[in-house]
Formats: structure tokens, sequence, C-alpha cells
């Protein structure tokens, strides 16, 4: 169960349902009172077991952390609609150009869900940071002999933690890649949070999410904006 918090005119706490996922939804006020109230409902669901929450603004995100309630990851999300992700960032210029796929800390499963996909999608494929195995299985699965042919890299992949800095249009699969970057679908007034749980809850399928753009927030004055062509 997870709680879906909103501003409105009034604080009030009711159990809901979107696209068939039940959930718990919290309207908050405004002024300190109205606050105090929606703190008092959180503490509530927390201790009923709720932990996860999709939130209208990220005042409303740190007043739900405060409760111990945070954000519906969407990591497992983009990983899922990594393809739309390349095409919003790439189109199809990666059949003939390198990619960088950079593992960093605990980001193993990432890579290895991205190697999958940047096999078939990319000319050429370079390493960097740690290799779980990626190496080996890069050349025994797709036949990719790991490598950047002399070409520049036109995408970096990010994974895990510790990635370090990155030149160039950059693609983050990290635990925070919703802090770094922004994604949005066409056609979907939703927060990205809930698309989410409503994926992970079999209540959508990926196959009706087109992405429509991916924006960086760790470069603003380079304007790292990129959208579907």
């Amino acid at each position: 169960m997870l709680v879906y918090i909103t501003t409105s005119s009034k604080t009030e706490l009711a159990p809901a349902a979107i696209r068939g996922l039940s959930l718990w939804h919290l309207s908050v006020g405004g002024g300190f009172l109205a606050r105090r109230r929606a703190a008092k409902y959180l503490r509530r669901l927390y201790e009923a077991g709720v932990r996860r929450g999709v939130f209208d603004t990220a005042a409303l995100a740190a007043l739900a952390a405060r409760q111990g309630i945070d954000p519906v990851p969407v990591l497992p999300l983009r990983l899922l609609l990594l393809d739309g992700l390349l095409d919003a960032l790439c189109g199809d210029t990666l059949s003939r150009a390198a990619v960088c796929l950079r593992c960093g800390v605990g980001g193993e499963e990432a890579a290895h869900r991205a190697a999958s996909v940047l096999a078939r999608r990319a000319r050429y494929i370079r390493l960097e940071g740690r290799d779980p195995g990626l190496s080996a299985l890069l050349l025994r699965r797709w036949g990719v002999s790991p490598g950047d042919g002399g070409l520049p890299v036109a995408l970096t992949v990010c994974t895990g933690h510790s990635a370090g800095s990155v030149d160039g249009p950059a693609l983050y699969l990290t635990g925070d890649c919703a802090r770094v970057q922004t994604v949005t679908y066409s056609d979907l007034p939703l927060p990205e949070t809930l698309l989410a749980a409503l994926v992970e809850a079999g209540k959508w399928q990926t196959s009706e999410i087109r992405v429509a753009s991916v924006t960086s927030s760790l470069d603003i004055r380079r304007e790292n904006h990129y959208n579907a062509t």
C-alpha cells in the first residue's frame, strides 16, 4: 500500500483507487496547522506499514520523508522503458556509434539489463568502472567485443554509485535517477512515481507508455535537454 499526497484547500486522508490500484490519498492544505495534521496522518500510515508514496511537490516529499515514507523508485520503470529512453536521447544513431556503459558500485544488475538492450542497439560498447562479467557476457551472448572501435562516444549510460562525471549526453540508470534526470511521457498526466507503481502492480502496461523527453538536471547551463523525434 502507498500514499498519494497532493495539495488541496484542506487536509484529509481517505482510501482511493487509481486504475485498480488501491492506495491512500492524503490532501494537504496550506499553513502550519494543515501540515501538522498531515504529519500526524503520515505517522499513522507509517505505523500501519506504509513506506512508499507519490508526491505532488518536493515540499510534500520532504514532509513524508520526515515520517519515514519515501518516493516510489522509478529505476525499475526506466529499465523496462530503456528502448524508449534511448530513442528520446539518440534516435536511431546508435547503430552507427559507440556507447559507454559505466558501472558504479551497486549498479551490476542495472548494467546487465542495459547491456542486453545496448547490444542490439549500438555498434560498439565500451565498458568502464566495475565489470561484473559484462565483457564475457557481451562476447558470449551477443558476439560483441567490448570497445569503442575508435569512434567517439555518443552516449554514456551510468549505473550504480560513484560513476563519476560525464562529458556529453548521458543516461542515468542509478538509484537517484529521478533526481538527476527528468523523463516525461506522451499523453500521460501522471507523476512518474505513480506510473512506476501502476506498472509494478500490473495495472499499466509498458506498451501503453511512450517516452517524450529526457532532461538532465546535472548541467542546465549546457542545456543538456533531449527530445524524442
